[in-house]
C-alpha cells in the first residue's frame, strides 16, 4: 500500500509539473523565434544563408510584421520606400539607401508601406565564419557582433552596394561550384564597409590586439551566460584574467564597466520578455536566473528607474 500510496503522490507531482511547464512555455513562445529554415514555409531547403527581395519576403511572410526574434544574422538594404522598423523598443526609419543590421535575439518588428523595395540577407555564424582569412575582423564573426543598428549609404557608394547584392543574388540563385565561398566573401565585404562607416570603427580596427579581443571574448560571454552569470569576477575567471583588470580593459574599449555591460544585457532581456510575452514577473525572474523575485525587482529598478509591473504597465497605454 505505502508504494501504492508513494507511486499516486510521484504522478501528481508529475502531472503537476508538466501542466505549469506546458502553460510556462505557451505563454513563453508567444514571442516567436525563427530559424533560416522555418521563417518562410516553402523554403525548408535553406539552413544556413537566403537571399530575398524585401517586397516579395514580406509579402509571403505577412507574420514577420509581428514582434519576434531569430537564430541568424540579417543585413537589410532598403533601397526605396518608407515605414518603420523596431528593434528593441527603438524607433527606426526605413529610408532610401540605408543599411540595416539585425543581430542574434534581437525583438523587431516591421511597420512598411507597399513601396518599399530592397533587398534581406540572412544567414548564420557558422556560414560567416565558412572561409578563414588570417584576420581576425574578418575571419571570424566578432565584428558582426559589434555592428550598428543601421548606416545611411552615401549617393556615390550607392552603385558599389548594389552591385555586392545583386552579386550574391546571382550566386545564390547558381548554387554550384564555390557560390557558397564566394556568397561567404562578399558577405564580409558587406560587414567589413559597414564597420568601417560606423562609429564603432575604431573598436572594430583593434579586435586583432590583446585588449580588443578581451573585449569581444567578454560580450561573447555575456550573451551566452548572462542567465547564469551576473558577476565582473565569473568572466574574468574564464578569460583568464583578473576582475579589476577586465573592468578596466572594457572600460577603455566600451565607455563603461564590465558590471554595466552584465547589467544592460539582463535588463534588455528583461524589457523583452515583459514586452512580448504573457510570463509573470516571477517567472520572468526565473528565466533570468533570480531566486528571489523582490531581488530581481530590486536590480530591474535600479537599472530603470521603474518596477517591473510598471514598466510593463505603461507599455499599456
Amino acid at each position: 500500500m505505502a508504494v501504492l500510496k508513494y507511486t499516486i503522490i510521484y504522478f501528481m507531482v508529475y502531472f503537476i509539473f508538466v501542466v505549469y511547464f506546458t502553460s510556462l512555455m505557451e505563454d513563453f513562445d508567444t514571442l516567436i523565434k525563427y530559424t533560416i529554415k522555418n521563417i518562410k514555409e516553402h523554403d525548408a531547403d535553406v539552413v544556413d544563408f537566403a537571399f530575398y527581395r524585401f517586397a516579395h519576403f514580406l509579402k509571403d511572410a505577412p507574420h514577420l510584421s509581428e514582434p519576434h526574434r531569430h537564430d541568424f544574422y540579417a543585413l537589410i538594404y532598403t533601397i526605396k520606400g518608407n515605414g518603420s522598423h523596431s528593434i528593441d523598443f527603438e524607433e527606426y526609419l526605413i529610408a532610401p539607401n540605408r543599411l540595416f543590421f539585425i543581430n542574434y535575439d534581437q525583438v523587431h518588428s516591421w511597420n512598411i508601406a507597399s513601396d518599399v523595395e530592397g533587398y534581406i540577407l540572412l544567414f548564420s555564424k557558422s556560414f560567416y565564419n565558412l572561409i578563414f582569412t588570417g584576420n581576425d575582423l574578418v575571419q571570424s564573426d566578432t565584428a558582426v557582433e559589434s555592428l550598428p543598428v543601421y548606416i545611411d549609404i552615401p549617393e556615390d557608394e550607392k552603385h558599389f552596394w548594389l552591385n555586392i547584392f545583386e552579386n550574391i543574388k546571382l550566386e545564390f540563385q547558381k548554387k554550384e561550384g564555390y557560390s557558397r565561398e564566394v556568397i561567404c566573401l562578399l558577405l564580409k565585404t558587406c560587414v567589413l564597409k559597414m564597420s568601417s562607416a560606423s562609429e564603432n570603427s575604431k573598436f572594430e580596427a583593434s579586435v586583432s590586439d590583446h585588449k580588443g579581443l578581451l573585449v569581444s571574448e567578454f560580450r561573447k560571454l555575456v550573451n551566452l551566460q548572462f542567465r547564469e552569470k551576473k558577476m565582473p569576477k565569473e568572466y574574468a575567471a574564464q578569460l583568464s584574467v583578473t576582475p579589476n583588470y577586465l573592468n578596466a580593459v572594457v572600460k577603455e574599449y566600451l565607455g563603461k564597466p564590465a558590471g554595466n555591460v552584465i547589467k544592460n544585457r539582463i535588463v534588455l532581456e528583461a524589457k523583452r520578455l515583459l514586452s512580448h510575452t504573457k510570463l509573470s514577473v516571477r517567472q520572468i525572474s526565473l528565466e533570468l536566473g533570480f531566486s528571489d523575485n523582490s531581488h530581481f525587482g530590486k536590480y530591474f529598478k535600479n537599472s530603470t528607474g521603474q518596477t517591473p509591473e510598471t514598466f510593463r504597465k505603461n507599455l499599456q497605454h
